[in-house]
């Protein structure tokens, strides 16, 4: 009975501690139900991390190691989370030069670019605060530039994340014909920080560290629905790649399926709690 409650308030606090940030390009819900996806990986070189020494020196792995371990567990827990309500495609079905050519190409027709977005928090799994905005023309994240001849940097503390923006239409009607999917999940960017607190606490290593990961959502004619990110926090004391991957990757795939079903979703549930009046 005691380890049964000790379980259950593990999965309150996990709850509790993730959320997500998603802004939607459209009121309509996107009707990915039944509908085909492909899922597209972050580049390697859109892992941001100030963690991995720990993670290197406790699981005997190098830096490539660790993004290839944590790219193929995204790709698995979004497979996993989505394919019970649509036709997913994964690059890791694919024999590796083929997987390989079909990226390349990908990634030579998308930019990334920072942009800000509005924070909706899920408090135990059940309440959802949410705040939704018209993206403005000077709502723009501003990194600084050249002003009199000097470099001017700014700090903005605003919720910002990773955007995929399509180049070419064509890259994207490639991708169609090979794989007959009618939506595009871009996973733009990986991020795993420490989240300090007071040095106290970071002695006794009682601080977390937040794992996020940003996507984007184009439709095949190179509509934009969605952007966004998905994140949880872990303990800092966790550096077990294994209980990472198993633990924490699921609920990033869970946070972003929630974002972008949420609407049928909640039209689905609105029409169960309707009573059939005679």
């Amino acid at each position: 009975m005691r380890l049964l409650l000790s379980c259950v308030f593990a999965m309150i606090c996990l709850s509790a501690t993730a959320q997500h940030s998603t802004l939607r390009f459209q009121d309509e819900p996107f009707m990915l139900d039944h509908q085909s996806i492909l899922i597209v990986p972050f580049q390697s070189k859109m892992y941001l991390s100030d963690v991995n020494g720990k993670l290197a020196e406790h699981n005997q792995m190098n830096s490539e190691q660790i993004i290839s371990r944590f790219t193929n567990a995204l790709d698995q827990s979004l497979y996993y989370t989505f394919k019970e309500r649509c036709k997913v495609t994964s690059y890791y079905t694919l024999d590796d030069d083929s997987a390989q050519s079909s990226l390349s190409y990908i990634y030579q027709n998308i930019d990334l670019e920072y942009e800000l977005v509005s924070k909706t928090e899920e408090k135990d799994g059940v309440t959802k605060f949410k705040e939704k905005f018209k993206k403005k023309e000077d709502d723009r994240y501003d990194r600084g530039g050249v002003q009199g001849g000097e470099i001017v940097t700014k700090s903005d503390p605003r919720e910002r994340y990773m955007k995929a923006v399509v180049s070419d239409q064509k890259m994207l009607d490639s991708m169609h014909m090979n794989f007959n999917n009618e939506f595009f999940l871009f996973l733009n960017e990986l991020d795993f920080r420490n989240v300090y607190g007071d040095a106290a606490a970071m002695q006794r290593m009682e601080f977390n560290r937040e794992l996020k990961v940003h996507f984007t959502l184009y439709k095949k004619d190179g509509s934009i629905l969605a952007t966004g990110i998905s994140s949880t926090l872990v303990p800092a004391t966790e550096n077990d790649i294994n209980t990472i991957t198993s633990s924490y990757f699921p609920i990033l795939a869970k946070q972003i399926f929630d974002a972008l079903f949420e609407d049928e979703v909640e039209e689905k549930t609105a029409n169960k709690l309707k009573m059939p009046w005679k």
